[in-house]
């Protein structure tokens, strides 16, 4: 992965005590389980790790949270996020999260910052398979070295979407995630809210970076992504996110992705 280095962690983010155990290269944790020590795992809280971190979905989506931007993973992706940055994890009980923790003296390539990464079949499997089963250590050492070998950088697009944190907009936001159909107007937002349209558009302003309607677009094709990941048609996908015809779903994707839906989907959905 050639990134430059990410920043440093801001010291009042809780820094959590290593989690690979003595005299091995990395563990591997499904986020949807506590454990009976489980105080240096990822959680809900923003935190960060003195090892690199893979975090990763075994299927369906999961959501990771760094610096504000909440980052969606689908099945074959992952988020690589080096040692030291702050971050938080979707820890629902019926997540399909897991976190892979990489000491970082071991990590072979540049570190890099913040991105995707691909998590395909076989480095699931196998980093699944050393979570679950006892072997020798020099064995188990070479397994590991291989699964570092198999994390490479994603060049498939992402979409980044950044969340307002303004309890005024966050509540918004929310509802748009749930239901990226929603076609609400800023002006009907407002009256709904009991605040102006002035308001709300300054507030995701400035959370997000974003106008509200650039947001939307973002939150929409985020969704999208992963509904195409699925397997889903172009056209049901297309409806889902809230546009009426597939030219203008299949435009506004290629805008942002670089690509039409079609070829973004899985070999073999049309």
């Amino acid at each position: 992965m050639q990134r430059p280095p990410g920043p440093a962690a801001p010291s009042d983010v809780p820094a959590h005590r290593r989690v690979v155990p003595e005299g091995f290269l990395l563990t591997t944790r499904a986020l949807g389980y506590r454990y009976l020590d489980d105080s240096d795992g990822c959680r809900e809280e923003e935190h960060r790790h003195d090892e690199h971190t893979v975090l990763w979905p075994e299927r369906g989506i999961a959501d990771v949270r760094v610096s504000g931007r909440t980052w969606r993973l689908a099945l074959g992706q992952g988020l690589w996020v080096p040692a030291g940055t702050p971050h938080a994890a979707d820890r629902d009980a019926n997540s399909t999260l897991w976190a892979s923790y990489i000491l970082a003296e071991a990590w072979p390539r540049e570190v890099g910052s913040v991105g995707p990464v691909v998590v395909n079949a076989a480095l699931r499997h196998l980093l699944i398979h050393l979570a679950a089963t006892a072997m020798p250590r020099e064995q188990r050492l070479r397994a590991q070295a291989v699964c570092m070998d198999l994390v490479t950088a994603e060049t498939r697009p992402t979409v980044q979407l950044p969340l307002p944190r303004d309890p005024r907009i966050a509540s918004i936001a929310a509802t748009i995630m749930r239901d990226p159909a929603d076609d609400r107007s800023i002006e009907q937002w407002a009256a709904l809210t009991a605040q102006s349209a002035r308001t709300i558009a300054r507030g995701f302003r400035a959370e997000t970076g974003l106008t509200f309607s650039q947001w939307r677009t973002a939150a929409r094709l985020a969704r999208a992504a992963q509904l195409l990941d699925e397997g889903l048609p172009v056209g049901v996908v297309a409806r889902r996110v809230g546009y009426a015809t597939n030219s203008a779903f299949t435009a506004a994707f290629k805008r942002v992705m670089r690509e039409t839906p079609r070829e973004f989907a899985p070999s073999g959905t049309s």
